[in-house]
């Protein structure tokens, strides 16, 4: 068993290096029936002020990779999402809610698309996983449905109770046709 303390950029680099090829060895097939898209995800969310252990308002800002898509005309993308939540500690900031996200592929040719979802939200083993689950609503892929999951590590609860927590990366999936 490897301990990597939490919080620091080696434990990023290696929650990255160990998670990342499992879940993109774990893609469906490029051509299953209904699916028209897979891509490995790769996202850091940074909050303002930084996360703590006494409950505040926090603006929050996500910035998404998706790269290795299975979709030849529209092989890689970007995404951005921002919001505030109230009430965030390093314990409580991700809860179950929704939101919308806009998939900008980087062949100019391809239209963005607009992904709407519901979130669920768990902690297992020092993990926090999240489930977003809806559907493209506008754009490339219109009509399908989508899933996006992401997995990062839970804040560092020692830089939780001192300086903050100021960002959070996780990597995962994104498919469109589930």
């Amino acid at each position: 068993m490897v301990r990597i303390a939490r919080g620091t950029a080696a434990a990023t680099a290696a929650c990255l290096a160990v998670v990342a090829p499992v879940l993109v060895g774990a893609a469906p097939a490029a051509h299953a029936i209904g699916l028209d898209q897979v891509c490995a995800l790769s996202e850091v969310v940074t909050y303002s002020p930084p996360l703590t252990t006494t409950p505040q308002t926090v603006t929050f800002t996500v910035s998404g990779q998706l790269f290795d898509c299975t979709s030849s005309s529209a092989p890689t993308g970007y995404y951005a999402e921002s919001g505030t939540a109230p009430n965030a500690t390093c314990t409580s900031v991700l809860s179950a809610g929704s939101g919308t996200r806009v998939f900008h592929w980087n062949n100019s040719a391809i239209a963005p698309s607009t992904f709407s979802y519901n979130r669920v939200v768990s902690r297992v083993n020092g993990n926090i996983v999240v489930v977003a689950l809806g559907a493209i609503t506008s754009g490339t892929f219109t009509s399908d449905p989508a899933k996006s999951t992401g997995t990062g590590l839970e804040p560092d609860l020692t830089a939780c109770g001192s300086t903050g927590v100021s960002q959070l990366t996780d990597v995962g999936t994104v498919t469109i046709g589930i």
